[in-house]
């Protein structure tokens, strides 16, 4: 498991000057355990003309804000349904971040991430785990042309556990 990780790594940055067809690329939304919940589903939305703010609130907990901006922003959520008859379990995770409008092609590592505020968000009835965190540790990669959008992202985060742990997506805009 660590090789084919290790290999998925270097594939993403051995390509990261390479141009590649949108077209050709997989989507992979990979989780770090199996789910035995079956009523998981991905949703994808991107924001065009927007900005995202990353917001402090009285406890010192970030949230991110979608306001009308030059960007785009993407918000990926992965959403677990809880089990029928519970109020509580309902489970998901988000990846907000934000590019300029003009970007054609982008690849970021580890600190260079903050440059697009790229945000893991948990949510649910986990006390001391749910909220938002900034992710430093990963990569990022994007392309995008007029009509499309790629990205794939993989990452770790250290401040609380997730359930994904890469993903990538393609998207006709």
């Amino acid at each position: 498991m660590k090789l084919i990780l290790l290999m998925s790594v270097f594939l993403i940055f051995i390509s990261c000057g390479n141009k590649i067809n949108l077209a050709s690329k997989k989507e992979v939304n990979i989780l770090k355990e199996k789910t035995e919940n079956l009523k998981s589903e991905v949703f994808v939305t991107v924001s065009d003309n927007s900005s995202m703010i990353i917001k402090e609130d009285a406890t010192g907990h970030l949230y991110p804000v979608i306001v009308s901006g030059d960007h785009i922003v993407i918000e990926y959520k992965y959403e677990e349904k809880g089990e029928e008859g519970t109020i509580d379990g309902d489970y998901s995770e988000t990846l907000h971040f934000e590019i300029s409008k003009n970007t054609k092609e982008l690849c970021l590592k580890d600190d260079q991430l903050t440059r697009v505020k790229l945000l893991f968000g948990k949510h649910c009835f986990c006390r001391g785990e749910a909220g938002y965190y900034y992710i430093n540790k990963g990569t990022l990669k994007v392309l995008k042309s007029d009509k499309e959008i790629y990205f794939d992202i993989n990452f770790s985060i250290e401040e609380t556990s997730s359930k994904l742990k890469r993903m990538s997506k393609y998207l006709k805009l």
